[in-house]
């Protein structure tokens, strides 16, 4: 099957088009509707940052430096949190920042019942339990949302966040701020113009782990002046851990009532490459193998998943893999992560990785280091290796580089960050708008729904369903239930 740039650029519109009909909205429904607004460019956005942790401070700090916006409230169930952001923000003198005149909330629902008239956007980036409620809240009060990856729990929390930004016409951006780079669309350009031929395989790999041989710690008293229960939000309730081992401010992620796995937490970085350049939609099958559990609720210690994606227009079908987690019985504890801050993700011996064989085959055959995480591009014609966040991009052998394909899609200019900004003041629709990124996401979330399900089976996927068609109990896992009061 031979690949033409024509062929290629019909099969991305194929893609696109049809993987979820927009709402159609009667005109009793539309009556009620409140419509996210394009703001007026001239002035300062008001922006409110939800959940402070390491992303959360993070974006607060790249924010205000865009000189785009004004933080107006900062939202977080711990006011050392909120203190920590608060003192990084009046460091910055150059800015002049009143700190004293940012709202304070300890829960987003109040924080969206006081102030949602006076803010114009927000960034969500409260661990992955939370990303539901607080973005629907923000479309229905005419707010838009910038969403850190995963962009949901699940597969259907993930719907619901597309139906009802397109419904309220929200401007939307999902974490992945690799989108934005311009390694990343080099490649979609090579592939484009038929560098490697036909692609059939990527293979992605990590160095982060999100699971725990140890259960967790026994209860702790919660801090002073910490809202736990709002912290908790839609999970079932548990006690306060801290540290490594614990939740906050960084445990969570290992635990499966909070995290999504190593995959949710670097699968939207990772497999956004491949989604992009490959135009891979929606996938006909997903399954896990070669599994090492983790301690009870905690998530896996290793995983390979394999998606089967069709073919689309002229381009061939892809069989992509996910590589997480250690070899063997390797233990996974401080003799083999690394200690530092408030998190132990990061595997520290890169000889007791999970990773592909074809990852070490290219290292060997072309004496190169290939980094912590990737993917690797296997084409007709040989390989192009991706860096975790489109930073960097590969060519082997070489002279696969040549000649240089034109440069043909749009570039960001100051960062994913401004790139959503200026989507809320009727700059061009932001690069990882919901629209595309929702689908991206699903991939993630179904390779995170069948490590749940645990069988190790091969799960046939109906996206216009929504279902998988060959198992009915994994259905289960594409969605879940929400602890009394924080339902939406």
């Amino acid at each position: 099957m031979n690949m033409t740039r024509r062929g290629f650029m019909g099969a991305t519109a194929a893609a696109g088009a049809g993987f979820m009909a927009a709402p159609v909205l009667s005109q009793q429904e539309n009556a009620g509707l409140k419509r996210c607004e394009i703001k007026d460019p001239s002035k300062p956005l008001r922006v409110a940052i939800l959940g402070l942790g390491r992303m959360g401070g993070g974006l607060a700090s790249s924010v205000a430096w865009t000189k785009l916006a004004k933080i107006v409230a900062l939202v977080d169930p711990d006011p050392a949190m909120i203190r920590g952001v608060k003192r990084k923000l009046a460091s910055m003198k150059e800015l002049s920042i009143d700190t004293n005149g940012i709202a304070e909330f300890d829960d987003y629902r109040e924080f969206y019942k006081q102030m949602a008239d006076g803010v114009d956007a927000v960034f969500i980036a409260t661990p992955n339990h939370h990303h539901l409620m607080p973005a629907l809240l923000a479309f229905r009060n005419g707010i838009h949302a910038y969403i850190e990856k995963p962009l949901s729990f699940t597969v259907e929390e993930g719907r619901r966040m597309l139906a009802e930004a397109r419904k309220h016409h929200a401007v939307t951006q999902m974490g992945q701020w690799g989108h934005s780079q311009e390694a990343v669309r080099r490649l979609v350009e090579y592939i484009g113009a038929g560098a490697l031929g036909q692609v059939t395989e990527v293979h992605t790999w990590t160095q982060r782990l999100n699971g725990r041989m140890n259960r967790l710690p026994p209860e702790e008293p919660v801090p002073a002046g910490m809202n736990w229960d709002s912290w908790i939000g839609p999970s079932p309730h548990t006690g306060f851990r801290s540290g490594r081992e614990g939740l906050h401010p960084m445990g969570w992620y290992s635990w499966k009532n909070f995290g999504s796995a190593t995959l949710g937490n670097m699968g939207n970085h990772i497999l956004d490459p491949a989604f992009w350049s490959l135009n891979l939609g929606a996938p006909e099958s997903v399954r896990v193998t070669d599994v090492r559990h983790g301690s009870e609720d905690s998530w896996n210690l290793r995983d390979h998943v394999i998606w089967k994606f069709p073919a689309r227009g002229n381009l061939a079908p892809v069989t992509v893999h996910w590589y997480d987690g250690l070899k063997g019985d390797t233990p996974w504890d401080d003799t083999t992560w690394f200690v530092g801050g408030s998190t132990s993700k990061l595997i520290k011996d890169r000889k007791v990785w999970f990773t592909p064989p074809l990852l070490e085959e290219i290292e060997k055959k072309y004496n190169v280091d290939l980094g912590d995480d990737g993917s690797i591009f296997v084409g007709e014609k040989g390989y192009i290796v991706m860096g975790c966040f489109g930073e960097w991009i590969r060519f082997f052998p070489g002279e696969l580089s040549k000649p240089s394909p034109e440069k043909t899609i749009p570039r960001v200019k100051g960062g994913h960050q401004v790139d959503f900004l200026r989507g809320c003041m009727g700059g061009p629709v932001p690069c990882a708008n919901l629209e595309y990124s929702q689908r991206l996401n699903e991939v993630v979330m179904l390779g995170v729904a069948a490590i749940a399900e645990d069988s190790g089976d091969e799960l046939k996927w109906d996206a216009k369903a929504g279902r998988f068609t060959n198992k009915e109990s994994a259905n289960t896992f594409l969605k879940r239930s929400y602890r009394k009061g924080w339902e939406i």
